[in-house]
């Protein structure tokens, strides 16, 4: 899916093409190419669960327990969707405690001013849409819509973005929506983010997620490690996100 045309570097792409384009895939085609991707996050994942546990004094037994379930989470998701073994609902609850364990963790008091934190919650979103996928919790038309939005929310983990953008709604007009059967109201996720982005002052980190997400799409075929900077785990900041709460609902209010 390469879409860059005589050298020029695309700075953005709009979630409508990318479903577009992901309409004329076989479901499970783009169910396998989500797998490669929710792969690279794995490592994240579990570096997250035991930093949190850390952070928090969780029991050894509990850690090691959401460490052995991260293990073995991708080979059950992938039997699951393929029907190559029973379903069992035991094990997919424990996929999902592993996953709420980091973006619950990440808004304890000790752990929510680590730069990581926001991180988590960015990439419990994908890693519990990856479960549904797996578990036919979307239906096949739904598929392109769930999985475009992914590749703006790795590209939110990639940039190492300092804010869970479940707030960001409040920067959404009333008239506008994200989540209705409008086809090109996908598109005003997009408006979401630069109005955002203009009233936190932070348009540059929105658009590093827009050129990562170009990078993500060109490349989507072919997934490439996820690096970062592994002093996250030990920086420390203002806790941007509950700022940005509280900030983001004087400014519904104002509306």
């Amino acid at each position: 899916m390469n879409h860059q045309r005589n050298n020029e570097i695309k700075t953005m792409i709009k979630l409508t093409e990318i479903r577009t384009a992901f309409e004329k895939e076989k479901p499970n085609n783009l169910f396998l190419q989500y797998f490669e991707w929710v792969k690279t996050l794995i490592p994240f994942w579990r570096q997250a669960v035991t930093r949190i546990a850390e952070l928090n004094g969780t029991a050894e037994e509990k850690r090691d327990k959401h460490l052995r379930v991260i293990d073995n989470s991708l080979e059950l998701m992938y039997s699951w969707r393929f029907k190559k073994i029973k379903y069992v609902n035991l094990r997919r609850k424990e996929i999902d405690s592993a996953i709420s364990f980091i973006r619950n963790g990440a808004i304890t008091t000790k752990v929510s001013n680590y730069a990581f934190a926001p991180v988590c919650r960015n990439l419990a979103g994908i890693l519990r849409g990856f479960l549904y996928v797996s578990t036919f919790g979307y239906s096949d038309e739904q598929l392109p819509t769930v999985l475009a939005q992914k590749v703006y929310a790795t590209a939110l983990c990639h940039t190492l973005f300092p804010f869970d953008t479940s707030d960001f709604v409040y920067y959404l007009p009333r008239e506008k929506s994200i989540h209705t059967e409008a086809p090109a109201d996908l598109d005003n996720w997009h408006l979401m983010m630069s109005e955002a982005g203009k009233a936190l002052k932070i348009t540059e980190l929105i658009e590093e997620v827009n050129k990562q997400a170009c990078t993500i799409w060109e490349n989507y075929k072919t997934p490439f490690e996820w690096k970062y900077d592994e002093s996250i785990w030990s920086l420390e900041f203002e806790n941007l996100s509950k700022k940005l709460h509280y900030a983001a609902e004087r400014a519904f209010h104002k509306i």
